[in-house]
């Protein structure tokens, strides 16, 4: 843009409107900033910062079906805005969908990952919630499914074992084979559908996915000198208030002396993928 022309105009004037709808927002007066973001993107509807921050107040109210228009819009116009897909995942979420925002929230940790952003734990914790509530309704589903087809081939069995003695003077040994033959069944059936029940139930899981310092589920995990892996802000919020050592080792640490551990936060991540009740942990 040329200095003085109207486009140039028009942007600086949407600025000074996003300014003033900040400071609406942080005094609170949401309704208010939403109309200066407004006017904003109507002047410049090429950028789409107001947009994001319109979309920020309305998630503020609850009004995620407009956070959901205005995050998608946002989103057409710049496929790597994070808060867009953050937003708009959580917009999901609140509209019990959460499949839905499950591909929202992959895509804004993703971002969020590649830019340190200063929310990606918030990311990360919406993200498992999302899974989380979406193996809890497919579970759901999945135990109603299971019972019924339990029950179909009891019958089924029942039925066939009827049909068998039915069909021959049977007597009290046949009678007695075929009901034994029919309870080992049933009990076969019983223990192989408990075991699919057991896939999408959990309790606690193992340690090596915890840190030591929160006693949570590891979602960027650090690894030290010592080779002790921790929570990074955990043992950022450690080094900054406790002091510039090993929380176990004691050994002086100091931030430069950190590594990112991909392999483990890989394998927790796995890990939680393969059992997603696990999620629970991590939300």
């Amino acid at each position: 843009m040329v200095p003085g022309d109207p486009d140039s105009r028009a942007r600086k004037t949407a600025e000074e409107l996003k300014k003033r709808g900040n400071d609406c927002f942080h005094k609170n007066k949401v309704g208010a900033a939403i109309d200066l973001y407004t006017e904003a993107f109507t002047l410049c509807p090429t950028w789409c910062v107001p947009l994001v921050n319109r979309a920020l107040c309305n998630k503020k109210l609850e009004n995620w079906d407009k956070v959901v228009a205005d995050c998608e819009t946002v989103i057409r116009m710049d496929a790597t805005n994070l808060k867009a897909h953050f937003f708009l995942g959580l917009a999901h979420l609140s509209k019990n969908r959460p499949a839905d925002a499950v591909a929202n929230l992959n895509q804004a940790l993703k971002l969020a990952r590649k830019t340190e952003s200063s929310i990606k734990e918030e990311v990360w914790r919406a993200l498992a919630r999302a899974k989380y509530e979406s193996h809890s309704s497919e579970a759901s589903m999945r135990a109603v499914r299971r019972a019924d087809l339990l029950r179909r081939l009891k019958d089924l069995l029942r039925e066939d074992v009827g049909r068998r003695l039915k069909g021959k003077d049977a007597g009290l040994p046949d009678i007695i084979d075929n009901t034994e033959a029919l309870e080992a069944d049933n009990s076969l059936l019983d223990e192989i559908f408990r075991s699919d029940e057991l896939r999408y139930q959990g309790d606690d899981i193992p340690n090596w996915c915890t840190c030591q310092l929160t006693l949570d589920c590891f979602y960027e995990p650090v690894c030290t000198p010592s080779g002790i892996s921790y929570e990074q802000n955990a043992l950022l919020e450690h080094l900054s208030k406790v002091g510039e050592f090993d929380p176990v080792t004691r050994d002086p640490l100091r931030k430069k002396d950190l590594r990112k551990n991909i392999g483990l936060r890989n394998a927790v991540e796995c890990y939680l993928n393969d059992n997603p009740w696990a999620f629970y942990h991590a939300m």
